[in-house]
């Protein structure tokens, strides 16, 4: 029957992960490369060399690029260039994104676009640009980034282009899965909850009503670790789960259940 672990195995995979240079990016990573994958890190600032490098120094196999995914052209180039580098793209992971807390009648235009532009428009412009050698090939996986804001109202931050962008995440995921299911290419969504990231740790200390807030409306009674949502993405993109796509998967702590 073989060896099922076989099925866990990201060996040989050409694996490129936007908005890496920090948090669940760069922890999504640091688990492909774990898992056999060349790992690429993408990510706006130059900043993602250095996360890359500290990968490549625990033994992982890496490459980085900087690129905005708010401009098409620019996303087009750098999945040219990973062909040219390196000659296939089997996995993407379309992870960048950003927020603004504003209540809905103080979320001027500027503050829209600019979450709809990093959120949805540059998920579609990686999904659309790194899809292309995978149709080509038959064979690829794709997992975007959505969230728990994404199908349910959370509380108490008010982010409601953020919220609407990724909720429209999830629906692209479930579009092209079916879309592309006959091409052999599997696209899903991964939902994390509240997540112990840099940018929480901030909130806890300057707004610890919010994290106890938080904390209260999770059923596990704690934050969501970066492993466990590195884990869950390792898990999509592999052999083992062949059967799934078009599906938003929500890692929270039972919080979206609640």
């Amino acid at each position: 029957m073989g060896d099922p672990s076989a099925l866990f195995s990201l060996a040989g995979k050409v694996a490129v992960v936007t908005g890496a240079a920090r948090g669940i990016g760069a922890s999504i990573a640091e688990r492909f490369a774990t898992q056999g994958a060349l790992a690429i890190l993408a990510d706006r600032t130059p900043n993602v060399e250095a996360t890359a490098r500290q990968i490549a120094a625990s033994g992982g196999r890496t490459d980085w690029l900087a690129f905005d995914v708010t401009d098409s052209a620019a996303v087009d180039a750098a999945a040219a260039e990973v062909l040219r580098r390196h000659s296939r793209i089997d996995i993407l992971v379309a992870n960048a994104g950003m927020s603004y807390e504003l209540p809905a009648i103080e979320h001027t235009d500027q503050a829209w676009r600019s979450v709809m532009s990093v959120n949805l428009d540059g998920v579609f412009y990686c999904v659309r640009a790194f899809a292309k050698p995978m149709l080509a090939a038959r064979a690829g996986t794709i997992v975007a980034t959505s969230s728990i804001a994404g199908v349910k109202a959370v509380r108490p931050e008010l982010h409601v282009g953020y919220d609407v962008s990724k909720a429209a995440v999830a629906h692209l995921c479930r579009m092209l899965g079916v879309e592309w299911a006959k091409a052999g290419v599997r696209v899903n969504a991964i939902g994390p909850g509240y997540t112990d990231t840099d940018t929480l740790a901030e909130v806890g200390k300057s707004r610890p009503e919010v994290m106890n807030t938080w904390l209260g409306d999770i059923p596990a009674g704690r934050l969501m670790s970066r492993t466990e949502i590195a884990n869950t993405v390792a898990f999509l993109v592999s052999d083992a789960a062949s059967g799934i796509t078009g599906q938003l998967v929500l890692v929270d702590g039972g919080y979206s259940a609640a």
